[in-house]
């Protein structure tokens, strides 16, 4: 109870410390120390003395903490505006992935919401199932509609890990364990952070299929690769475990390519011209990265990233040209194309998700399992590691307690807000990472990995 209390009162702090970008980041980094405190002593006493809590009770505790943090303006980051805008332009019948905001067409629709827009420049980068819910969402007034829609879906979480739960055996309170967690409160109920929709979405599928069902379970799936591309990386896991794989497969692709059509209908590039804005994501985009930072130093300062790129790159282009693709030829001066040097460390990281989810299939391990090391590997080697990314494993965490260290990496990834203390808003320049921020989050986390792997030998070694 009192440690309920104390969350509630500290997240009125956070709400009532208002626009965070504007010199309160000092503030919120504060609070949220506190608030990651008081979690961890709540889970101490679930520990300790366990509380029989039932599916209604947790799920009106989550909402309680939720409604304050509803009241929280999202200025930690601008996605929310971008996800209202996309709704609106929708609305006025316009492709969002062949139209960037910035685009001249849409300048009747520009008005405060438009200033709040995030890289106007580039157009959509979320997946249809997304698009078409902001385009639904757009049709009701205002923007809270948006908000209660994450929030519910926040909800839903809850009430889903609750029920796995109880069908492993196991008490449902340790839904608490997600219900408390400091991060989706604030990326969801505050911030107004998407993740939460595919995310459900995962975890319905993950629901059905220990129930046997193996449709609904290839639908939620394909649903939720719908709405973000990650969980694409589930499918051989759910196929290696179907009878039938071809026609899960089938089932899989189906809310992908129904929520597709609409704007493939639009583009005159036959579905191209839907991945322009993802590609700029992926080709730029680059922040607070773990793993992926030390394999890219790794290879730009030993040499073999220039030489990749040199004896790659000409070929590979000029093979495009020769099959209808247009490709530029840059003159491959490495000064002036600074993000091709990523390239190869970006394909490293591909080869390595792939093979350590192709052994991790073999071994046989479950789906669960196979989900938390897809988020588990987005986290240590993306190229961009947000606070909010870490929602993909806090789920997981409640269903399988034990993994210390992306606990404490998912509540230590808000400290990378602290780039917010000098970003005036407008320069590029005055974006800058430091590095103790990094040291914070990724320091102790990698302390956690290797003293939980030394304790794993040890007992391996006791037993034998």
């Amino acid at each position: 109870m009192l440690s309920g209390v104390g969350t509630a009162v500290l997240w009125t702090g956070v709400r009532a410390a208002g626009d965070l970008r504007n010199g309160g980041v000092p503030t919120f980094l504060a609070l949220w120390s506190s608030l990651c405190v008081v979690y961890l002593l709540t889970l101490a006493l679930q520990v300790r003395f366990p509380l029989r809590w039932r599916v209604r009770e947790l799920v009106l505790v989550a909402l309680a903490f939720r409604l304050i943090a509803l009241g929280m303006e999202p200025s930690l980051s601008h996605d929310f505006a971008r996800y209202v805008w996309e709704g609106r332009v929708q609305a006025a019948g316009v492709n969002p992935y062949l139209v960037a905001p910035a685009a001249e067409a849409l300048a009747p629709l520009r008005d405060g919401l438009f200033l709040r827009v995030n890289h106007p420049e580039v157009p959509a980068i979320y997946g249809p199932l997304l698009e078409l819910l902001f385009a639904a969402l757009a049709l009701l007034p205002g923007e809270l509609a948006f908000r209660l829609s994450f929030v519910a879906a926040d909800l839903g979480v809850v009430a889903l890990l609750a029920r796995l739960l109880a069908r492993r055996g196991r008490r449902p309170g340790w839904a608490l364990a997600y219900a408390w967690h400091p991060l989706p409160i604030l990326e969801v109920a505050g911030q107004a952070h998407l993740e939460v929709i595919p995310i459900l979405l995962l975890l319905l599928a993950l629901e059905l299929h220990e129930r046997q069902r193996v449709r609904g379970a290839a639908l939620a799936l394909g649903a939720a690769i719908a709405a973000k591309y990650l969980p694409v990386l589930l499918v051989p896991a759910l196929l290696r475990r179907s009878p039938r794989p071809l026609r899960t497969a089938a089932w899989v692709a189906l809310p992908l390519v129904l929520c597709y059509l609409p704007y493939v209908a639009s583009d005159p590039r036959l579905g191209l011209g839907l991945l322009a804005g993802l590609g700029a994501y992926a080709e730029r985009w680059r922040f607070n990265a773990g793993g992926f930072a030390l394999l890219d130093g790794l290879l730009l300062h030993s040499g073999a990233a220039a030489g990749l790129v040199r004896a790659c790159a000409p070929p590979l282009a000029e093979g495009l040209q020769s099959l209808g693709v247009a490709v530029e030829l840059p003159d491959y001066d490495l000064g002036l194309h600074q993000n091709l040097l990523q390239v190869p460390a970006k394909l490293l990281v591909g080869l390595l998700v792939l093979a350590t989810l192709a052994w991790r299939s073999a071994r046989r391990f479950t789906w669960e399992q196979s989900a938390f090391a897809a988020g588990a590997l987005f986290l240590l080697f993306s190229p961009v590691v947000h606070p909010w990314y870490a929602l993909w494993i806090v789920p997981l965490l409640a269903l399988r307690p034990g993994r210390l260290a992306w606990l404490f990496l998912s509540l230590a990834l808000p400290v990378s807000y602290a780039v917010l203390l000098g970003y005036d808003g407008v320069t590029p320049a005055s974006w800058q990472e430091s590095p103790w921020t990094r040291a914070v989050e990724y320091g102790p986390f990698v302390l956690l990995l290797v003293g939980r792997w030394a304790l794993a030998r040890r007992a391996a070694g006791d037993s034998t």
